[in-house]
């Protein structure tokens, strides 16, 4: 039996009111190609489908689109929901997409129906030779319970605690009712000692602390969304699935990946599939004249044009840099195939800071209202305290988007 596993699509994202879907568009043609080609039994998906606690129509659109390709080749399909889409959402269509042998799973049902997200994993002549626990993104209704007066590190502490104990209770679970075969669980979660890139930074909301590798090896294999770069946490036993394209520009030397699982005699075989490149990602700073003869040394290879993030920073004023900025934008739409999607500039000289174009107004849609509140609060609060209110914040945002 093979096993196809990705995560965090992301249908949806903008980067820098940029929109991603084409590239989206570009990797879902590949999934579908792949599957065909190897012959693939499941494709699983650990959460993030949407960038977006409520799709566009477009973004919709995409999904269901991919979803009725995927039911024409002999594959079947199991979702679950991440931290950015609406449990609900996922849910709504769960009986007719069942008909087409894919099975989302929004909400978790409590530990008490933990057996409705056991998911068996059939061959062709209708023998179970695994099985997936699908574990949608754990709202803290389900891992912890509120006490009165309780500071931020309480409260990071007992959802860490409850996550332990929530994904201990579903292992132990998975292997009761399916003994003697490999259990696989899927879900969407921080786990301690995973690196972040800067998007993920960006959107880190919930569950803050990050789960100890130690107290998620439940599962003969576990396979995790809501990394964007494919990780081992305990090499060939905890494995982040990867994002397909780049969601930020620090990921943009990563090669993302689709993880790929062989049940072969009862054992789990884990090898990786690279996604093929259609688009790059590139941070430039520096003087104007240093930005432009960086340009020049770029060459797009990919179908899609570049994105560039530009910091020009001057020692003093300089009225005509806007005008420069302007004109080589137009200049690499034109002949280059790139797109300069933001662009800052800063002067050193104190006097002529009022001068500076660092805000652009375009740019709102991108605010994240954690980092929001941290510009918010003074700089003479100290550390620890400042790391609390945005822990709170953090928490009551988490629970506000998954109500």
């Amino acid at each position: 039996m093979k096993i196809l596993i990705t995560a965090d699509w992301h249908i949806g994202k903008k980067l820098h009111n940029e929109d991603l879907s084409e590239d989206l568009q570009l990797f879902f043609e590949w999934l579908l190609k792949t599957i065909e080609e190897a012959s693939i039994n499941y494709l699983l998906v650990a959460g993030d489908v949407f960038d977006h606690n409520n799709p566009s129509n477009e973004s919709t659109k995409i999904y269901y689109s991919f979803l009725q390709r995927l039911s024409r080749l002999n594959c079947k399909a199991i979702i679950i929901a991440g931290n950015h889409e609406s449990p609900s959402f996922i849910d709504v269509p769960r009986e007719l997409l069942a008909a087409f042998d894919i099975q989302v799973f929004g909400m978790f049902p409590g530990i008490d129906n933990v057996s409705k997200i056991f998911v068996p994993l059939k061959d062709d002549e209708g023998n179970t030779v695994a099985v997936v626990a699908a574990i949608p993104f754990l709202q803290d209704r389900f891992i912890r319970q509120v006490g009165e007066g309780e500071g931020a590190k309480e409260i990071a502490e007992k959802i860490k605690q409850g996550m332990q104990l929530v994904m201990a209770q579903i292992g132990e679970a998975v292997k009761m009712e399916y003994p003697n075969i490999p259990t696989i669980g899927m879900a969407h979660l921080h786990a301690q000692g995973a690196e972040m890139s800067e998007a993920e930074r960006e959107i880190q909301i919930g569950n803050q602390e990050g789960v100890p590798a130690s107290h998620l090896e439940h599962f003969d294999y576990l396979a995790l969304g809501h990394i964007h770069t494919g990780q081992a946490v305990v090499k060939g036993k905890i494995q982040y699935a990867s994002s397909p394209i780049s969601l930020g520009f620090s990921e943009n030397k990563y090669h993302h990946k689709v993880l790929q699982l062989a049940i072969v005699e009862s054992t789990i075989q884990e090898t990786f599939i690279t996604v093929p490149k259609n688009r790059s990602l590139y941070q430039l700073s520096g003087t104007m004249d240093q930005i432009e003869i960086q340009i020049k040394s770029l060459h797009n290879k990919y179908s899609l044009p570049a994105l560039l993030d530009i910091k020009i920073q001057e020692a003093t004023f300089n009225p005509t840099i806007q005008d420069k900025l302007t004109a080589l934008k137009t200049e690499l739409a034109k002949q280059q195939n790139m797109k300069i999607v933001n662009t800052r500039i800063i002067f050193d000289d104190k006097a002529a800071q009022r001068f500076s174009t660092t805000f652009n107004p375009n740019e709102l849609n991108e605010l994240h209202p954690i980092k929001v509140v941290e510009e918010l609060i003074p700089e003479s609060t100290a550390e620890n305290e400042k790391q609390q209110l945005i822990e709170l914040f953090s928490q009551i945002y988490a629970d506000v988007n998954q109500a």
